[in-house]
């Protein structure tokens, strides 16, 4: 499903455990979109934009033992890299990535799904898929980023998309040199140091990534909206 921008402000989200709690609840997500991808034809968002049948990537740049009783995600600090999340909830089957061909065939990391609570993620680590065990519960800090739309099906993913409602928008802009960039690159571990960050009220396709000594990404503070 491409995506497709609508008003649709005055939402109640609240995210809830299996139990049907309201634990885990969070109340901030920063999510990264590349700019390419408004600049490819996705629709252009704002603040209460409704944005149905997206998925989450979660670039991870640390695994490990759960640091907390209950599944969730928490925002941490701003730091110097960009907005990063730490993650607890459980780990489905892992795999290993690869890029390149012929003698640059190289491995990539690992690529799992990471549940916490009722949100799924495609997540990512440099690893080895053998370090993360299929069922086992753990804590991850990781930056988080909008799925293309045609990934799902080049990289065979699972289908993990679901419906959203955008609250917040800002404009990301780092150090180019240092930060991979293109189509179905990994955020993590980047070390691109961010320039400046502003909000905005609204997307402009070729307006909002000029500057080809910068990189730009876009920020959308997200909130799931559930189906009942």
């Amino acid at each position: 499903m491409p995506l497709v921008a609508h008003s649709y402000a005055g939402l109640s989200v609240p995210r809830r455990d299996r139990h049907g709690s309201a634990a885990g609840m969070m109340f901030i997500m920063w999510v990264y979109m590349e700019t390419w991808i408004i600049q490819d034809g996705a629709p252009e968002l704002g603040r209460g934009s409704y944005l149905p049948g997206v998925g989450l990537r979660a670039d991870c740049l640390s695994v490990g033992p759960p640091r907390t009783q209950v599944d969730g995600i928490a925002e941490l600090a701003d730091r110097a890299g960009g907005h990063l999340h730490e993650l607890t909830g459980l780990a489905g089957a892992a795999r290993d990535v690869y890029s390149g061909d012929g003698p640059v065939h190289r491995h990539a990391g690992s690529e799992f799904v990471i549940t916490t609570g009722d949100q799924a993620f495609i997540a990512r680590t440099a690893g080895r898929a053998s370090v993360v065990a299929a069922g086992s519960r753990f804590t991850a800090q990781c930056m988080l980023s909008v799925v293309a739309d045609y990934e799902w099906d080049a990289f065979g993913l699972p289908d993990l998309r679901s419906d959203w409602y955008v609250r917040r928008l800002k404009i990301e802009h780092s150090q180019i040199d240092d930060v991979p960039s293109g189509p179905g690159r990994a955020l993590a571990g980047h070390s691109g140091k961010v320039l400046r960050t502003f909000e905005i009220e609204n997307m402009s396709r070729w307006d909002d990534d000029r500057d080809s000594t910068i990189k730009a990404w876009y920020l959308l503070d997200l909130a799931s909206i559930q189906v009942s």
